[in-house]
């Protein structure tokens, strides 16, 4: 009887921080879509909207897109499980999916992990509080567009996106496999190698990560917060950068 009961506390434990990674991962994914369609990346007839924790959200239809998105996130589970992943960027650039354009915008998603994140068995309470933390995430990005500048050069035409991810430490991309993460990026690559992004799909080439950040000698980044929330597990800040206007 011990034994069993023993056994029940770890499957209720695996669960609950089950259920918390699911919060997290979902919300990283129905972000990527929700920006792409809030900056008008791909045409709007593109996406639907979808109920995602009492929000309203608007997620691509399109299966190479919805793929891409669904594999580069799940990629992450396992580090952000471990706290060694705590920064997503998405970047949307200049160029074509396959490309190497600079950057246009930097949509930052930061969690400070609190001190029980790694350690507690999360409770309802917590995991419920974690997702209407998102879910007011996503409302505002719902506004990006009445907040943020237009895209230069307008969208639509020669724009592309990309997901970053930053470890704090050296070692993750060897332990999954560069196929599926890169030291600083998410990627996804078919068994032979060879990138398998289409047109709506982003650009998935594994390259120096300061080609993802804004150059130093560009004259500087503007930064426009987006949503800023305290949860019982983690602190959750989401802001934008831009190349600072002339």
């Amino acid at each position: 009887a011990r034994q069993a009961a023993g056994m029940a506390s770890t499957s209720q434990r695996r669960s609950q921080v089950d259920l918390r990674l699911d919060v997290i991962t979902e919300f990283l994914e129905a972000a990527t879509h929700h920006t792409l369609h809030a900056r008008g990346v791909y045409p709007k007839d593109l996406f639907e909207s979808r109920a995602f924790y009492g929000a309203r959200v608007q997620r691509s239809r399109h299966p190479d897109l919805e793929t891409y998105i669904g594999d580069a996130i799940h990629a992450l589970r396992v580090p952000i499980s471990r706290g060694d992943v705590q920064r997503v960027v998405l970047v949307i650039k200049e160029g074509d999916a396959g490309q190497d354009g600079l950057p246009l915008e930097r949509h930052v998603f930061d969690f400070c992990l609190r001190p029980g994140y790694l350690h507690k068995t999360p409770t309802a309470e917590d995991v419920n509080q974690l997702a209407a933390a998102f879910a007011a995430c996503m409302s505002k990005i719902s506004f990006l567009d009445s907040t943020l500048p237009p895209i230069p050069g307008g969208v639509l035409s020669g724009v592309t996106f990309e997901l970053v991810a930053y470890a704090n430490k050296q070692g993750i991309a060897r332990e999954l496999g560069t196929d599926a993460w890169s030291e600083e990026r998410v990627g996804v690559e078919n068994d032979d190698g060879r990138d398998r992004s289409t047109n709506y799909g982003a650009d998935r080439s594994m390259n120096s990560e300061k080609q993802m950040e804004f150059p130093a000698n560009a004259g500087g980044k503007q930064t426009y917060p987006v949503k800023t929330t305290k949860t019982n597990l983690i602190d959750i800040d989401v802001f934008v950068e831009r190349k600072k206007s002339n």
